[in-house]
């Protein structure tokens, strides 16, 4: 470890990532595979080392994204894109600073050339939805409200199995 670097790390999102593995722990995990795995867990690493051992795997989950927190989310439509030059940190930087949202607030973002899609916390959305609209943002008024869903497409014509048959080139 290098001791000439200070990091600090994110202790509320790093709370909601424990807390999701533990919750799995109880509800949905394998107990007979996660005891063979805890047994050779405590075989193979000495005991001074667990809590390092420890920290480098929580580290390595939340560096991977393996782990999310399972809420409700709702999807929220920005008229920005990537015409405007936008990624998701920007985006996750202007829900912090804009919305006051955290880290643990924000699901997927999906940015496309003229728009984009922001999952946000179902409780909160409105409240982002309120002091995003019409905010000034990379030259533009934003324009931010709820996405709509996508409609599954319909046939055009349903196919009529007794409509009358085709003219046919050949004979009768």
């Amino acid at each position: 470890m290098s001791s000439q670097q200070s990091f600090e790390v994110d202790m509320p999102s790093l709370k909601v990532v424990v807390e999701e593995l533990q919750r799995r722990l109880r509800e949905e995990e394998n107990s007979d595979e996660v005891e063979a795995y805890r047994k050779a867990f405590r075989k193979l690493v000495p005991l001074f080392m667990r809590g390092y051992v420890g920290g480098y795997l929580l580290q390595q989950t939340v560096l991977q994204g393996r782990v999310r927190r399972k809420m409700t989310t709702a999807t929220l439509f920005l008229s920005i894109g990537k015409n405007r030059r936008v990624f998701p940190r920007d985006f996750v930087q202007l829900l912090f600073a804009a919305a006051g949202l955290s880290k643990a607030d924000i699901g997927d973002i999906k940015i496309l050339d003229n728009y984009s899609f922001v999952e946000v916390d179902e409780r909160k959305a409105a409240e982002v939805i309120q002091k995003l609209d019409g905010l000034q943002y990379r030259g533009r008024h934003l324009t931010v409200n709820f996405a709509k869903k996508r409609l599954a497409e319909e046939p055009s014509e349903p196919a009529d199995l007794e409509a009358e048959p085709a003219l046919s080139l050949g004979n009768p």
